[in-house]
């Protein structure tokens, strides 16, 4: 497969992911921000503009793997990857490369070898690359099947009979995980093996808007068959089709909220971004509290944003403080080293999150989580786990969090690479791991055909015995 295929349709969140609060403090409900450490930056389109010289190849090429040697913390993860040897192999590979675009699909692999969900190079497009497009199609993973989870209304889903619960075998002839690893994870990873299975699926039927894509699914009555859809992700209504991880980011309200029994409420964070904790205070302030067995909290889908918001909603959520993850970074000294000494560690936190200062809740709490959760969601659980404040129901998170530093790189792209590395409070890691659920559900080929959720059902279930599961929980 000589050519990446995958479409860049992931919205602004990757430029966001994970804004971490970088202090070791008590961190208020109120009161004026910090300037946050670290800001993303937009490509450095016009800058340097791109002739394709030697030079221009080598210096980005060498840009990424400078940074990569001085900042990235979880080098002892890949014990395999000898980055110096790495290097002198991909000269070559970017000096032939005979294009912008194809360059960067050199500069995106060799980054794609640290395998950290918020260290990648960014191409040009940032993330949607010109010109591509894809079936109105949701795909999810289930336990190493691949189904469709959702479709848009067109007359082509329809005639094609492709519904909720058809499982997806081969696209273009190749098994789904061999061209998801072939065609989008040599290029970008998401975080642990399941937040690449999980988010990578996003990238796998993208193509040249308006080409075709053949698929070999099997029925939910076993028969197989092929398929063959046209990369154009307009719905209906005439407007884009889009998956529930960029939803949540992108359209869907911020907060929403519904009572899934007469006295417990259900309330959906759709991502950390801007406003979200105004947003959260609006629904929290208007339940009568006194009425609740409990609250179930669903982040999901949810990519992140900044996780100062996220910790000011933990703060809605207990009445003692509580601590939130700690870090590591990097501590380089010119000196030690020619000593012979090994590079250290300037570590600080936990955080200390502190209750809100007016109503909060103390009852009942269960979080959905899945390998959607990622970021400054993964920031949210933190606190939430260590504490034992909640039961977390659902699937393991994406395992990937931390502050990106941004170098701009020829030709307009630039290379992101992670700063931080964070843990819980008494040093266990999850980045690269991911979160456990306490209550390890999944949903199966006939909660898509019957349009059930099973996670949420396992949730109301744990409220409604909220004693029986906090005995198990410990």
């Amino acid at each position: 497969m000589n050519s990446m295929k995958f479409l860049y349709q992931f919205p602004l969140i990757f430029a966001l992911v994970s804004l971490s609060v970088p202090a070791a403090e008590s961190f208020p409900q109120t009161g004026p921000k910090p300037e946050l450490i670290v800001q993303a930056q937009p490509p450095a389109d016009g800058k340097e503009p791109w002739t394709g010289s030697a030079e221009q190849k080598l210096w980005g090429l060498m840009t990424v793997w400078s940074e990569a040697k001085v900042n990235f913390p979880y080098f002892d993860r890949i014990p395999a990857l000898d980055w110096d040897a790495k290097v002198r192999e991909f000269i070559p590979r970017v000096l032939g490369a005979d294009s912008l675009d194809a360059y960067y699909e050199v500069l995106m692999e060799f980054a794609a070898l640290l395998k950290d969900g918020h260290t990648r190079v960014l191409p040009p497009w940032m993330f949607v690359k010109p010109g591509h497009d894809q079936p109105p199609v949701e795909l999810q993973a289930v336990e190493g099947r691949f189904f469709v989870a959702r479709t848009g209304n067109t007359e082509e889903t329809k005639t094609q009979r492709i519904i909720a619960g058809t499982e997806v075998l081969d696209i273009d002839d190749v098994p789904v995980r061999t061209y998801m690893k072939e065609n989008v994870l040599r290029y970008v990873c998401w975080g642990a093996p399941q937040a690449d299975e999980a988010i990578g699926l996003m990238g796998v039927l993208s193509g040249p808007k308006n080409s075709r894509v053949s698929l070999k699914v099997k029925d939910p009555d076993g028969a197989m068959r092929n398929v063959s859809l046209t990369r154009n992700s307009t719905d209906k209504n005439g407007k884009p089709f889009l998956w529930r991880f960029v939803r949540w980011y992108m359209v869907d309200p911020l907060v929403e909220t519904r009572m899934v029994e007469p006295d417990i409420c259900y309330i959906r964070i759709s991502n950390f971004g801007s406003n979200v904790v105004e947003e959260f205070q609006k629904v929290f302030d208007g339940l009568d509290l006194s009425a609740l067995k409990g609250i179930i909290l669903d982040i999901r889908h949810n990519p992140g944003g900044d996780s100062r918001n996220s910790y000011s909603i933990v703060g809605f959520l207990t009445d003692q403080p509580v601590k939130a993850s700690k870090w590591k970074s990097l501590s380089y000294v010119p000196a030690y080293r020619s000593w012979g000494r090994p590079t250290g560690w300037q570590e600080e936190g936990p955080a200390v999150i502190e209750p809100r200062a007016g109503r909060r809740f103390s009852g009942p709490l269960v979080v959905l989580t899945g390998p959607g959760t990622i970021s400054a969601a993964e920031d949210f659980l933190v606190p939430l786990k260590y504490g034992k404040r909640a039961v977390f129901v659902g699937e393991k998170t994406a395992g990937s969090t931390g502050n990106p530093i941004h170098v701009p790189l020829p030709g307009g792209g630039n290379f992101m690479v992670v700063s931080k590395r964070d843990m819980f409070p008494d040093g266990r890691e999850f980045v690269g791991i991911g979160i456990s659920p306490d209550m390890e559900v999944h949903p199966t080929q006939e909660d898509f055909l019957k349009g059930t959720d099973p996670v949420l059902q396992k949730g109301i279930e744990v409220i409604e015995n909220w004693t029986l599961y906090r005995k198990k929980k410990g």
